[in-house]
Parts: structure tokens; sequence; C-alpha cells
């Protein structure tokens, strides 16, 4: 299946299940460790996921939910990237064999040096690659086959992830690109993410007749080191989901939009991915991604993932039920229903996922009850299922906000006006709110309270 130490061929196989081999883990006693071990919970995964879904356009810190060891993340989308169409030839050539007919030889990655002992290296810090051209073969494998064993686990949300009924006709790598991380980075030390870019192909026979599907998807890892050790535990996930009718995973529709995921926190420094590579696919291609336009585009599974990703990021500013700041305690929190808003020309768009607060004014005598609405926003929700969940493309609420919020937004009405007013003046707005909120009454009214 692979090659000589001085060349490693990428097999591009079938529904990749097999277990992987041992991997060498920096540690003071530089033990072996396998990656199954090291990802083989729910709650590592999740843990694992976070750091690369760390981001807000207002620099808002980690949702609650997904907590990890890796690369921080903090910030705001970029203006979105492109696939080069120009092929980057490496220095020293590999071959990439792709599972279908063809199975042509190509130039995937590029090594150097003979892999060091990584039992013999000492303890330490170590220097992460800084090119690709210091990737080396039982790295690039070990990262391989780490990324064909993970992908049926990374699912956005928790139970998330490609299930059984699923079939993984085709995992076709498509290269390699290495980032700058950022966040971890200094002026003297500079940190890299070495991601594992694939095109998936699958069978979904989770539908009443099977549905060919493609995606395009990628892993990083923020542990791949100079001297030829590489951690395979320290990795990080995507921030964008694709939410089919009866599952959902991390990935993108197409490159462009999978290239986004390079651009923050990250900035990229090398990219080497061959567009030849991509495998001819027999169900419907997306040539080009097209936000939604209209609410009824948005399937109740995306409605679904979009939620999750609210109620996270409520979670994390501390909107729940019981919170309390001020003598003002929430009561209640209802689900309102979605609203969106479209830019003049239609190429961009923003989705408010949208909730009545029940809230108890305990300064006064007897307290008083009070309705408030806000929302949580997220903009890159495309037609096809892609939504993202973890930058916020507006303003969030936390509890001190919440005195100014019911002076503004006490009812529908009052809602409308705010989003059409300070988050999309002049764009296309419209929403789906249940039918009995509009019937909200805006004078509060004084009960009794135990």
């Amino acid at each position: 299946m692979y090659g000589t130490k001085e060349r490693y061929t990428i097999m591009n196989e079938k529904d990749p299940k097999e277990s992987l081999p041992q991997a060498h883990i920096l540690t003071p006693e530089t033990v072996a460790l396998k990656q199954t071990e090291s990802v083989s919970s729910s709650e590592d995964l999740e843990r694992s996921a976070s750091k690369n879904n760390r981001g807000t356009k207002i620099l808002i810190g980690s949702l609650a939910t997904l907590l990890i060891a890796g690369s921080v993340t903090v910030g705001i989308l970029a203006k979105s990237g492109a696939f080069s169409k120009t092929k980057e030839v490496a220095e020293t050539e590999t071959s990439a064999t792709s599972s279908s007919e063809t199975k042509a030889e190509t130039k995937a990655s590029e090594t150097t040096t003979t892999t060091t002992d990584p039992t013999s290296v000492a303890p330490g810090k170590h220097q992460t690659v800084r090119n690709l051209s210091q990737v080396t073969d039982d790295q690039l494998k070990i990262m391989d086959e780490s990324s064909r064993n993970f992908i049926r686990k990374d699912g956005h949300f928790d139970g998330d992830g490609i299930p059984d009924e699923v079939t993984i006709d085709g995992m076709y790598y498509l290269g390699m690109l290495i980032e700058r991380d950022e966040m971890a980075s200094s002026e003297t030390t500079e940190s890299t993410v070495v991601q594992l870019v694939y095109q998936v192909q699958v069978t979904d026979n989770t539908e009443p007749e099977p549905v060919k599907r493609q995606f395009f998807w990628m892993h990083g890892f923020s542990g791949v080191y100079e001297d030829g050790t590489i951690d395979p535990s320290k990795i990080t996930v995507m921030r964008g989901t694709l939410c089919f009718d009866h599952w959902s995973s991390h990935g993108a529709l197409d490159i462009t939009s999978l290239m986004r995921e390079t651009e923050f926190p990250f900035s990229l420094k090398e990219k080497r991915l061959d567009d030849s590579l991509v495998q001819p696919f027999d169900g419907e291609v997306i040539e080009k991604l097209i936000v939604v336009k209209s609410l009824d585009q948005i399937t109740a599974p995306m409605e679904e993932g979009l939620k999750k990703g609210a109620k996270g990021w409520q979670s994390m500013q501390g909107i729940v039920v019981g919170a309390q700041d001020s003598g003002l305690k929430i009561e209640n929190i209802e689900y309102a229903g979605l609203a969106l808003a479209n830019s003049t020309h239609h190429n961009e768009n923003k989705v408010y996922i949208i909730y009545k607060l029940d809230i108890i004014d305990l300064n006064q005598t007897p307290p008083v009850k009070r309705n408030a609405y806000w929302y949580i926003t997220f903009g890159h929700v495309y037609q096809g299922g892609q939504i993202q969940t973890s930058f916020v493309d507006g303003q969030t609420l936390e509890m001190s906000s919440i005195p100014e919020m019911l002076d503004k937004t006490s009812s529908i009405e009052d809602l409308r006006d705010y989003i059409t007013t300070y988050e999309a003046l002049g764009w296309d707005y419209e929403d789906h709110l249940e039918q009995e909120l509009y019937t909200e009454k805006k004078a509060t009214t004084k009960t009794e309270t135990n």
C-alpha cells in the first residue's frame, strides 16, 4: 500500500475504517500513543473541535460546548478564498493513486531528509514545520491514515457525523497546505497547522432511495514538527457544516468555500493542491455555491443546525433560564423562528435565529413580568445545506444588555424595526415568526411571584 521510506503513496481508498498505527507522541518520555486512543471519545472530539471554532465578528471567545486543546480561534470571517487552478509541483515527487479506474499517478506532496527516530528526540519545545518541504513521508502517512479514520466522527454537533448507513465510495486526497496560526504565533516563534484536503463521494442510504453526494473536507494537524516527529492528537477541525436530510458533518460543497477555512484565524503560507485529482461524480455537481435567498430554501435540518449553534452561543453568553443580573431574571426562553436578510445583489446573507425571553423584573414591588426578543446571527448560509455557526455575524446578547433590550425590542414589530435599521439597512428582509407571537402586548403587567 505504501511506498518506500523516501516516497509515500497515498491510496485513495474506499470506505476508510482501518485502525491507525502507533504514532509517536511528544512527551518527556517520548512514548508512543495510538491516534484512536487520543480521539476515541465524543468528549475528546468536542474538546478538539472548539479550538477551531472560537470566533465571532466581535471577538467573543469559545462555545462552552466546544472546548479543546488545539489552536485558539477568535475573530471574523475573512473574504472568500479561491481554489488555485495552477498546479504547484513539489520539489520531490510522491504519487497519489486514486481508487477510480484510471488510478493515475500524481504529484501529491514532497519530502526531505529521512525521518528522525522519534525515540531519540530529546524532551522539550519542538518547532512546527515552516513549509511543506519539511513534511516527511512518515508524517504524511500518519496524517493521512488519521484523517481517513476520523472523517466519520467529524460532526459539528454532539452525535453528528457520517452514519454507517452512508457508504464512503471514495476519499480522494487532493494535496495539503500549511497555515500560520496567528493566535499561537509571536514575533519570535511561529506555530503552524498542516491541512490535508480531500474530495469525498458517498452513497446516502438514509433516504428512501440511495442518493449520491459529494463534498470537500480537510483535516488539520498542529503538531507536525521539524525533527520528523508528530503528535496526531493535536488537530483542528472545519467550521463549515453540511446539513443533509438525516445527517450532518463538517465539510464544504465546493473548493472555494472550503478555502475560506484557511483565512482565519490562520494565514495561508503555502498550498500544494492539484485540481486534476478531482474525480468525476455521478450525482449533482455544485459548480458555484449560491446563498440562501428565501426562507423556504432553509431546510428543516439546516434550521435545526442553526438552532443548535445559536443555543451554544446563548449558553456561552450566560443567556439561560434562571440567569439573573441587576434584578432581572430570565424565567423562560422560547424559540420564535427565523428571519433572513439578503444584500442588494443577493451575494451575502444573514440568518437570524430569534428568541422570545420572559423576564421578571425583581426591582419592582410586586415583581413585573416583561417580554423581550433577541437573536443570534449567522452568515454564509448556502443552498444545498451548507451552514456555519462558529462565527456570529452581528451583535450578541449579555445579561447586562437586557435592560436596553427590554426598551427596544419588547415586541416582534420592534425587533423587525431594530434589525432592518441597525443590522440589515437596505437589505431585503423576511421572517416566518410564529403567528401568535405577533399579538404580544407591549404594555407590562404586574404579577405576584412566590
